[in-house]
């Protein structure tokens, strides 16, 4: 099961690459289409997050308040866990080199160039002027740059993030699409793949457990509540709370959550008085 992952900036060819390396491995293109088939299928409480994710940046100051709801942190880690599960994908920016970092067989690849050649390009493909292009460039890359700092308190420039990073100054979408194929295809596989798409499924499951939590009770936890799933339908919840009324709260959430059969409670509560 291949997942590779592009993060690209404004106008370095990244989602043209993305494209054309999922057409030469055959695999499943995430990008805004296919994006927007998951906002679609999100639970109507959690649409505005969900339209974010498709969109990869934020419309309004509102929006980008709202981002500080861990919530919001949750869910976009349990789409993209979602996703990756179904192997055989390029997934297109949206912070998945985050959240998969730890994962085995992934390939993680950063698509830039120098901010002139993106200008120019921008312009020539938008049929903007210069000072437009301009303008475009630095308005997107750094919604997008603020959105990931945000929501998973990471900066894209990290080079740490990604196995390959792609200077396309001097290089065709072609040859930037046959470098990622290729190390996709010298990439080690995991020993057992069987054992890796299961885990993403559980992690996907209980992050969007940990969302419905996070929604509900996040005002009331002195700990960010956090879910692990290290079995099927098994959730364990951690974290800290403010009473015991909460911690039920928390509790009878994940018990009557799709899919979950046993929950095993690991939550501490601290009982203030004044």
């Amino acid at each position: 099961m291949g997942v590779v992952i592009v993060s690209r900036q404004v106008g370095s060819y990244g989602d043209e690459i993305a494209a054309l390396t999922a057409q030469k491995l055959n695999y499943e293109l995430i990008g805004r289409e296919k994006a927007h088939e998951l906002a679609d299928a999100c639970d109507p409480d959690f649409k505005d997050a969900c339209r974010l994710y498709e969109r990869e940046i934020p419309k309004s100051f509102w929006e980008r308040f709202f981002l500080n709801n861990l919530a919001y942190a949750s869910l976009f880690e349990s789409l993209n866990y979602d996703v990756a599960a179904r192997g055989n994908v390029v997934i297109l920016g949206r912070g998945a080199q985050i959240v998969l970092s730890g994962v085995p067989g992934v390939v993680k690849v950063r698509v830039v160039a120098p901010l002139d050649i993106r200008v120019d390009r921008v312009a020539k493909d938008q049929n903007m002027k210069r000072e437009q292009a301009e303008d475009f460039v630095h308005k997107y890359g750094h919604q997008r740059r603020a959105l990931i700092q945000q929501i998973y308190h990471r900066d894209l420039s990290d080079w740490s993030l990604y196995d390959m990073v792609l200077n396309t100054a001097a290089m065709t979408v072609e040859q930037g699409a046959e470098l990622i194929q290729h190390a996709a295809k010298m990439m080690i596989p995991p020993p057992n793949r069987s054992e890796v798409k299961a885990f993403l499924q559980r992690q996907a499951q209980a992050k969007l457990l940990e969302s419905a939590i996070r929604k509900e009770v996040g005002a009331d936890a002195y700990r960010p509540i956090e879910v692990t799933s290290p079995k099927p339908s098994v959730m364990v919840i951690t974290g800290h709370v403010g009473d015991k009324m909460v911690k039920e709260k928390v509790l009878k959430i994940a018990r009557n959550f799709k899919g979950v059969s046993e929950v095993e409670d690991r939550l501490a509560t601290t009982a203030l008085t004044f």
